[in-house]
């Protein structure tokens, strides 16, 4: 253990400056997700920033604290020119609190799919993506029978006028209320 990670856990109330945290999340969301050729790094979409906005608000304090600890900051690991002691960093991070880690990169993954620069790199590759699919959905092309008929022989479909509704009238859903919801009921 070094002797800054034991001065950290002497005095849990360390405080990082705006921009000790800044360059923190840069260098950790950057090692995460580097970036390739067309592809952004995670700091050049500003990932940085969304995870800052997801995960250290008012109802979250000493996320930063933690996070600086898990990656033993201090030691300056995360912040070198070497890669693999930023990836010991990581490592020690994901080591020494997994479920705080698992928060930080499913955030930080998703925060990166989400940013305009992806989905326009995305959408360079061919593939359809939008970031609110929802709202206008995928371009897809009609139904044709031939075509997506099952020919695995496995199970069957109905075509549409061959549906018949469903006889309910044995679970006398006029007279039996669920009175509990969830699990227990």
């Amino acid at each position: 253990m070094s002797m800054a990670s034991v001065a950290m856990q002497a005095d849990s109330n360390i405080r990082l400056t705006p921009v000790e945290k800044t360059r923190l999340l840069l260098r950790l969301v950057d090692e995460l997700i580097p970036g390739a050729e067309g592809w952004p790094s995670a700091s050049e979409a500003g990932v940085h920033g969304i995870i800052a906005l997801r995960l250290f608000v008012e109802g979250a304090p000493g996320m930063f604290d933690k996070i600086a600890e898990g990656l033993d900051w201090p030691t300056g690991r995360l912040d070198s020119d070497d890669p693999t002691a930023r990836v010991e960093a990581v490592k020690a991070f994901e080591a020494a609190d997994p479920d705080l880690f698992d928060k930080v990169y499913a955030a930080v993954v998703l925060a990166y799919y989400e940013t305009p620069f992806v989905v326009e790199a995305i959408a360079m590759t061919g593939r359809p993506y939008s970031i609110r699919p929802h709202v206008s959905g995928y371009q897809m092309s009609p139904f044709d029978h031939a075509r997506d008929t099952p020919k695995h022989g496995r199970g069957h479909y109905l075509k549409t006028e061959e549906m018949r509704a469903v006889d309910t009238s044995g679970l006398h859903l006029d007279t039996n209320k669920t009175e509990r919801w969830g699990v227990h009921r």
